[in-house]
């Protein structure tokens, strides 16, 4: 009776497990989120912003993004080129070292040839008495001290044309030094000309000295302005031009009225000659110099 009722009990219990098919302890939610759903709103990682290349163990401390990647490599590159401009190889310092070499060799010939410049052109009568003492010019310090000009004034103009516009063809020095080379030299045969033509041989020639004068004490202003041109920052580039252009027109227009003293006797008998002097070989070589300078500036 007892093994009866036992498999009677066995047989039942066998077919609910049969026909159980889900785990009876699962809770079934009602509002569960499909799987699919999930994926989708599942928030995208962004992109790594390491560069190829780099090692993936190494951690910054400071974020960068994409587009900070390109100014880096440009800052770089532009520091780099600032540290190359100062290298042994770079002209303009091999230029102001041969000017500093030439004025050593003016203060080992004269000493007080500096004190003797100011005296000439701040006195006609110290001028003219120099003049005679130093054979127009054509000694050795003033010799040196107008190549020192002719110099730092081409390379003046190079420095200012290389860095504001970017404009360095093969030997432009070399061109800017024999322009200005002929446009200064050529005053001086000009003079001579002329003195053989009116026969004022001792008025020209002490022009002539007064110029020398005059160029000489510009290539030491000059020579100071291209040393802050090449070791300063290039926001003093534009000052130091105007500068340097403004200390040149004072010094001309000087330069001017000292020549008009000095001929001022010729003047009154010969008016006519000293106008078309003075426009000819005084006035329109500027204008020709500024119309060329302003057609380059533009394009």
């Amino acid at each position: 009776m007892r093994l009866s009722s036992i498999l009677l009990l066995l047989t039942i219990f066998t077919g609910t497990l049969q026909s159980q098919t889900k785990n009876p302890f699962s809770i079934v939610r009602t509002d569960s989120v499909p799987s699919d759903v999930i994926e989708e709103e599942t928030p995208q990682v962004e992109e790594s912003t390491k560069l190829e290349g780099e090692n993936p163990f190494d951690v910054s401390h400071i974020p960068i993004r994409k587009n900070q990647y390109k100014e880096i490599e440009r800052l770089a590159i532009s520091n780099r080129g600032v540290e190359e401009t100062i290298s042994l190889s770079y002209l303009p310092l091999w230029m102001i070292i041969l000017s500093m070499c030439l004025l050593v060799l003016i203060l080992f010939s004269k000493r007080d040839h500096l004190a003797t410049l100011i005296r000439s052109i701040s006195n006609n009568n110290f001028m003219k008495m120099t003049n005679y003492g130093e054979n127009g010019g054509r000694t050795i310090p003033y010799i040196v001290g107008y190549l020192i000009f002719l110099i730092n004034i081409a390379l003046f103009i190079y420095l200012y044309v290389t860095k504001q516009f970017d404009y360095n063809p093969d030997f432009f020095f070399v061109l800017v030094l024999l322009g200005t080379t002929v446009v200064f030299l050529g005053k001086h045969l000009v003079n001579l000309f002329f003195s053989w033509i009116f026969h004022m041989d001792r008025e020209l020639r002490l022009y002539d000295f007064t110029i020398i004068s005059f160029y000489n004490i510009l290539g030491l202003f000059f020579l100071v302005l291209n040393i802050l041109i090449v070791f300063g920052r290039n926001s003093w580039l534009k000052p130091l031009v105007v500068v340097g252009v403004l200390m040149f027109i004072i010094f001309l227009l000087s330069r001017y009225y000292k020549g008009l003293r000095i001929g001022q006797g010729q003047l009154n008998r010969h008016f006519i000659h000293f106008f078309l002097y003075f426009c000819a070989f005084e006035f329109s070589p500027w204008v020709i110099v500024y119309t060329v300078v302003k057609g380059f500036f533009e394009l």
